[in-house]
This record gives structure tokens, C-alpha cells and sequence, in this order.
């Protein structure tokens, strides 16, 4: 199973070896499964090809990478399934194209009824989840079903103007937007209900929730007798249409894969030969395997697909919790009532937090941050670091300005947080805890940072020069080697490679400036068996301006290895460091 990475020319290749048909819905035979009989017609799917045009807009391109990247490093980390105490939030707006004489209420009614499928299919509470426990999963040991801690909900308050939404009423449009992007409605699942779209549905395979979302025939969209023309049509009228593209959305590839021996990226799924449609036997097998078709990335009939296995349902948490944690934090604002859940940085740069109130604890198997360090960047903001608690799911990092009264908090999935919009030459206090699988750890004791005077500091506004060289050995296989010199919002600041092969021990050299802020290093090996030490002695290494080695990376890691660091007129301060494990068994380089 390959690791997927942040590299999109090998990522795009994929989805172009992978294509979903795009022939337009057709009527053939009927198929009798258990007691339901339904007229079958071929399930399709556009989201391959809707991926390739995407890959194509170099802006899509680049903003992918860094969803990648992102969601690389947080599936490196292998933590045990935690309960779900409190699910993370999704926003979700629901927007009907194309529909003549609507009925509004009715058209509400059946998005609710889409999102109540949704969170039951998600949650593994769906009723038919039976089928898996009393008779499938018997074919299959090794393979649980999964159970995301995810909840959607239909956004009702602080809408998007111009959509004549009040309110209190749910994020419901009819006939207000046209195709699969609405860039009013960035920061919301958005799903688009349309006629005649040629396939059942599609959406990116990986979403970015900059306004895009999941597309679905009006004919695939819900269950039951529907609203007039929006009428869900056997056997694909129980919902599962859009479980299907929603898994897309959260990165799940279809369960085939690209066929035997090219997985879909997922450990516990088994590989298949291709498609599976209608209602197969339990137990049909391709590729030496019995065919897990009754998984929702498979193209069987709705009432014959039930269940997500652990490691889609691990993938797709990931995925959101690492690259769409602007739907995340976008929940609070969005929808009445839903708690502050998830990572990332809020977009009005923090939330408040009523003074005095403090959400329960629990019980916990985990500590609170103790070590704590403060970088101020400029005047207006400030980079925090704390110990890592290796049981943490997320943090919450809480601050104000010494002397008032109420906090504002910001979570984080990492061991560190940019503060930013801060008031000049103020003295800040801060406070950081750790959610974990039991609940969430008291707060740590206050810490206090202050920020220069505004027109302080040196003449460039806090971010001053800082010169280093970064010295990259190779090995015999430069054609693998990559590497990046990223800022804290994940721009690329310097990269470098592929190079040539045969190089082994060659230097190569790159002078660096860097302002005063923070940063990550990042070696890549596309082969996914580092640069040292099978086919020679390769490794990176960051100097001062002295001549000092300040940070060394030995070459021996899988498809990367990275470095976290913060720089100022101090010199240059390590904060965290990565890597993923050298592939195994993977047979002699030709």
C-alpha cells in the first residue's frame, strides 16, 4: 500500500489510471436481493475525471499540495480510536438547482432526511449495519466496520447574503446557485442538487471547503417519495448516493482501487479486481480475496452497501481534522448552539470565551502541557510552543490581554499556535490544555508574553534577516530526492530536486534568507526509503551563519522526514521533528 503524498504529479497519474465511468443513467434488468426488488441500473461516478480537470488550475493545484501535505503528516501518526465523547461539527448547506415550482418545506424536509442518512452512515448507527454484524463480517476477520466522530448539520444562523435566508431557518437555496461552486458559501460542506448531470454524483477527491462541495442527481439525492421532480429512484433511493461522494470529499479513493495489487490506500480493505454493481453474493471473490462490496466506495445498489471500514473511517478524520479545519471552525459561527471542536486557525483569529466558564473535565489519562515557550514574530503577533503530549487529540490554546476579563481560545492539532491580530506593546497571559480520549486536562498555569510598541523593533517590522545554508547529500537515487523550505501557513519558501541518479555523496548547496518567524524543513523520497543508507550515505543539514549545524536530518526515514524550527535575532530554535518509517520488503531497485 503506498503512503499518499503531497506530490501531485504522482497523485494526479493515479486518478488518470483510475477513471469513473461517465455514461448517463440507464435502465437494464431487475435484480431481487433478499425481499427488495429494484430495476437495476449502473451506478456511476465522476469524480476521477472531475479531479483531472481540477488538477489542471495551477491555484487548485497548489492549495491540494498543501491539503496533502497537511493530511500526510496527520495520517503518519498512529494513535488508537478514541471514543466518540464529542464529534466534530460539519456545516452543511444544501442547495437545489433547476427546480421548477418547488416546494420549500417539502425540500427541507428531504436535505434533513439526506443528513440524518448521512450521520447515522457515518456513526456506523445506520439499521442495516445488521447486515455487516450478523452476516458479512464474518467473511472478513481482521476488517471492523468504522465509526466516525463526525456530525453534519444543516448551518442556521450568520448565512451568506443574498440567499433571502433569515435566521434560524437551515442553510436550504433553491434555484440561488448554479454549478459545483459557490464561493459564498466557503467554510460549508455544500452539497448541489442537479438534474441531469450525466452520473449519479461527484466531488473532489479531497475537498477544500473554499465554496466547493459534493454534486448528486436529483435522482440519487435523499429516500423516499422525495419533493415532485426531486424524487430519489430505485435501487439508488436510500441515500447512500451521497455517502458515496461525501467519502470522496474526505479522501476516500473507490475501494478497488486501481485494481489487484493497487490498493485504495486504506490498510484494512482488501484489494478487488474492480466495480462490483447490483447485490453480489457475500463471499465473490477477486484478487485471492473475498470482495468487501458492501462497503458505501463500492458501486453496489444503496440497500446493498452498509458500512466504512475502521481505516476509512481513521482516513476521513484525518483528512478533515487536518485540511478542512476551516469547515470545522466555521461550525461555531454557523450553528446555533454546536460546540468548538476540531483544530486549526479561526478565520477572525480566535474565539471568545465567556469569562468565569470553563467546559467540564473528566477524568484523564493525559497531562497538561507544562513547557512552554512564546516567539514573538512582530508587533501584532506571536508563535506559542508546548511539550507534546503523545495521547493528545487536539489542544485548546486560550489568551487575553493582562488585566481584562474574558479569554479568547483557538485549538490546535499540533504542539504549537500562531497567535495572531494582537494588540501592540500589550502584555498577553495565555493558557494551554489537552483533549484527550477521556475528556479534557485542567488548564496549565498561566504564561504571559509582551509585544513590542507599534514602530518598535527593527527596520523591518520584526522580521529581520536571517542567513543559513542548507546542505542536502545525496545517494545514489537523486531522481527520488525532494525537499522544501515551508513558512507556518505552509507556503514553499525554497525547494529543491528531483536530481540526477548516480550522485551518491554529491553536496548539494542552498543559501537561505529567512525572516524572523517559524518554518519546517521537509526531505522527501518518492521510493519511500530515505536517502540513507542502502544506496549511500544521504542526510540535510541546516548551518548558521557561523558555520554551526543547528539541525541534521541522518537520511534513514521512509517517504519523509521534517523539521520544525523558529528563527530570529536569537539564532534559531528547534520545535518539533518527524518522520515516517522506511518502507519494508519492498524488492531490489533496478
Amino acid at each position: 500500500m503506498k503512503n499518499l503524498l503531497i506530490l501531485i504529479p504522482i497523485f494526479a497519474s493515479i486518478i488518470f489510471l483510475s477513471s469513473c465511468s461517465d455514461e448517463l443513467l440507464d435502465t437494464t434488468t431487475t435484480v431481487n436481493s433478499s425481499s427488495d426488488t429494484f430495476s437495476e441500473r449502473t451506478r456511476d461516478c465522476g469524480t476521477h475525471d472531475h479531479m483531472g480537470k481540477l488538477l489542471q488550475d495551477p491555484e487548485f493545484a497548489k492549495g491540494y499540495e498543501k491539503r496533502m501535505k497537511a493530511f500526510s503528516k496527520m495520517n503518519a501518526q498512529r494513535r488508537e480510536k478514541a471514543p466518540c465523547i464529542t464529534p466534530t461539527i460539519v456545516p452543511v448547506a444544501v442547495h437545489y438547482q433547476g427546480v421548477s415550482s418547488p416546494n420549500k418545506s417539502c425540500l427541507v424536509n428531504l436535505a434533513q432526511n439526506q443528513i440524518d442518512i448521512l450521520n447515522a452512515d457515518y456513526a456506523g448507527t445506520n439499521s442495516d449495519i445488521t447486515k455487516w454484524t450478523n452476516q458479512a463480517s464474518s467473511t472478513f476477520p481482521g476488517i471492523s466496520n468504522g465509526e466516525t466522530c463526525i456530525k453534519f448539520v444543516l448551518a442556521n444562523t450568520n448565512h451568506p447574503t443574498g440567499f433571502s435566508l433569515s435566521n434560524g431557518e437551515p442553510a436550504v437555496t433553491i434555484n440561488q446557485t448554479n454549478g459545483d461552486q459557490s464561493n459564498q458559501w466557503t467554510g460549508y460542506l455544500n452539497i448541489f442538487v442537479q438534474f441531469n448531470t450525466g452520473v449519479l454524483g461527484y466531488a473532489p477527491l479531497g475537498g477544500s471547503g473554499n465554496g466547493d462541495g459534493v454534486v448528486i442527481d436529483a435522482s440519487a439525492f435523499g429516500a423516499g417519495n422525495g419533493c415532485g421532480s426531486i424524487a430519489p429512484e430505485a435501487p439508488y433511493n436510500l441515500g447512500r448516493t451521497l455517502t458515496h461522494e461525501l467519502g470522496h470529499y474526505l479522501l476516500l479513493d473507490h475501494i478497488w482501487g486501481n485494481g489487484c495489487a493497487q490498493d485504495d490506500d486504506v490498510s484494512d480493505t482488501p484489494e478487488q479486481a474492480s466495480d462490483n454493481s447490483g447485490c453480489p453474493s457475500i463471499g465473490i471473490q477477486s484478487c485471492g480475496s473475498a470482495d468487501l462490496h458492501m462497503n458505501y466506495m463500492d458501486y453496489t445498489n444503496d440497500a446493498c452497501m452498509y458500512m466504512f471500514s475502521a481505516g476509512q473511517a481513521q482516513r476521513m478524520e484525518n483528512y478533515l481534522n487536518s485540511s478542512l479545519t476551516n469547515l470545522i471552525n466555521n461550525a461555531s459561527n454557523v450553528i446555533n448552539g454546536a460546540p468548538i471542536t476540531g483544530g486549526g486557525e479561526t478565520d477572525n483569529g480566535g474565539e471568545e470565551e465567556p469569562g468565569g466558564e470553563e467546559e467540564p473535565e473528566t477524568p484523564n489519562q493525559c497531562e497538561t502541557p507544562k513547557s512552554f515557550s512564546s516567539n514573538i514574530l512582530d508587533q501584532t503577533s506571536v508563535m506559542i510552543d508546548w511539550e507534546d503530549i503523545p495521547q493528545a487529540i487536539r489542544y485548546r490554546v486560550r489568551y487575553r490581554i493582562v488585566g481584562t476579563t474574558r479569554w479568547t481560545g483557538q485549538n490546535s492539532t499540533q504542539s504549537q499556535k500562531t497567535l495572531t491580530s494582537l494588540v501592540a506593546g500589550e502584555s498577553y497571559e495565555y493558557q494551554v490544555r489537552t483533549r484527550c480520549a477521556d475528556g479534557w486536562t485542567p488548564f496549565s498555569a498561566k504564561k504571559t508574553f509582551m509585544l513590542e510598541e507599534a514602530g518598535g523593533g527593527d527596520d523591518n517590522g520584526g522580521n529581520s534577516s536571517n542567513m543559513y545554508t542548507l546542505n542536502i547529500t545525496l545517494d545514489d537515487w537523486g531522481s527520488e530526492t525532494t525537499w522544501y523550505i515551508l513558512d507556518y501557513d505552509y507556503n514553499v519558501i525554497y525547494s529543491g530536486g528531483p536530481y540526477q541518479d548516480g550522485q551518491a555523496g554529491t553536496i548539494i548547496t542552498e543559501e537561505l534568507d529567512l525572516a524572523s518567524g517559524c518554518y519546517e524543513l521537509e526531505l522527501q523520497d518518492e521510493y519511500g526509503d530515505g536517502i540513507c543508507c542502502d544506496y549511500g550515505n544521504g542526510s540535510a543539514e541546516l548551518l548558521d551563519a557561523d558555520g554551526t549545524v543547528v539541525t541534521f536530518l541522518d537520511g534513514n526515514f521512509g517517504t519523509f522526514d521534517y523539521v520544525g524550527f523558529c528563527v530570529d535575532g536569537n539564532g534559531l530554535r528547534i520545535t518539533k521533528q518527524n518522520r515516517d518509517s522506511k518502507k519494508k520488503n519492498r524488492g531490489k531497485k533496478k
